[in-house]
């Protein structure tokens, strides 16, 4: 399998997850309720794919310790702070500031992940893929008129982009240590068991506040959004350097902002074409002048 499959399909799921929860928003339901309801529906998907291939099943003990890192820092913080951000801000708008996990990705990865200091050569692609991203916030991200907390909005993306950043920058760090298969079930277990043990100590989560369709949309983000994008992106973890990880958050605005253009009505402009235009050049520069490490074995579990 190349080493592009998955983290395209992470792309992809994630790109859908933002704009199906955004949907969901409009609907009424609050992130609180949206968040362990995903969660919830993305584990027993999980469960439904081991029992049916055998794949990601049976971690060992330095795998499960893994996973309860990557379970609150790379999942569950992100995912929420990101998901209650949408509460404020149009996927337009929300999808295109994701775009700085990339750089957030590269400075954890400085200091967390033996091996990859960042590389000069890559700052001319991740600059023009920096500009792109500029290009969209700033003049066709989607207009930010009617929009009551948009600082509060941007502030909850820098966090949750920085909470991000740091997950995958361990992601990759751990997939180096144990088979990175092997870290989805810890990861996706301990995730939802954090959020459905701290969410309502908290926070109400009133699933009568979510009707028929709702529940299609809450489907949808669990199994294409979750289960699919998350495991593709750990796998990926295994095969590419946190350089090349980092590029799915120029990617992901781009698909995001065209299944918000498609699925909710939001206006695509000129500055968008050209935004998303720069992003995807950036990503083919930065990717070339990127020092590669060969894929990990698989290593002596405990």
């Amino acid at each position: 399998m190349s080493s592009w499959t998955p983290l395209v399909t992470a792309t992809l799921g994630w790109g859908v997850s933002a704009v199906l929860s955004r949907a969901l928003i409009l609907r009424g339901v609050d992130t609180f309720t949206i968040v362990p309801l995903r969660m919830v529906t993305a584990l027993v998907t999980l469960l439904a794919v081991i029992a049916a291939t055998g794949r990601f099943g049976s971690p060992s003990r330095k795998a499960w310790k893994r996973g309860l890192v990557l379970g609150t820092v790379a999942m569950a913080a992100p995912m929420t702070v990101m998901t209650l951000a949408l509460e404020d801000l149009p996927v337009s708008l929300n999808g295109t500031l994701i775009a700085l996990i990339p750089l957030a990705t590269i400075a954890a990865a400085h200091f967390l992940t033996p091996g990859e200091r960042f590389s000069p050569k890559s700052l001319p692609g991740f600059l023009l893929a920096l500009a792109g991203s500029a290009v969209l916030v700033g003049l066709g991200g989607g207009s930010v008129s009617g929009v009551d907390n948009l600082w509060r909005g941007v502030g909850l993306m820098v966090l949750g982009v920085s909470l991000a950043g740091v997950g995958g920058a361990l992601s990759r760090r751990f997939a180096l240590e144990v088979p990175s298969e092997s870290l989805v079930l810890p990861q996706f277990t301990v995730n939802t068991v954090v959020l459905l043990v701290v969410t309502p100590l908290l926070f109400e989560i009133d699933v009568a506040s979510v009707d028929a369709t709702g529940w299609l949309l809450v489907l949808g983000i669990g199994t294409f959004g979750t289960t699919l994008a998350f495991a593709s992106f750990l796998v990926a973890a295994g095969m590419n350097p946190a350089s090349r990880l980092a590029l799915t958050g120029y990617t992901v605005p781009v698909v995001a902002v065209v299944f918000a253009v498609i699925f909710l009505g939001e206006a695509i402009t000129v500055p968008i074409v050209i935004g998303a235009a720069l992003i995807l050049a950036g990503v083919v520069l930065a990717d070339r002048s990127t020092s590669h490490v060969p894929q990990p074995g698989v290593t002596t579990s405990r």
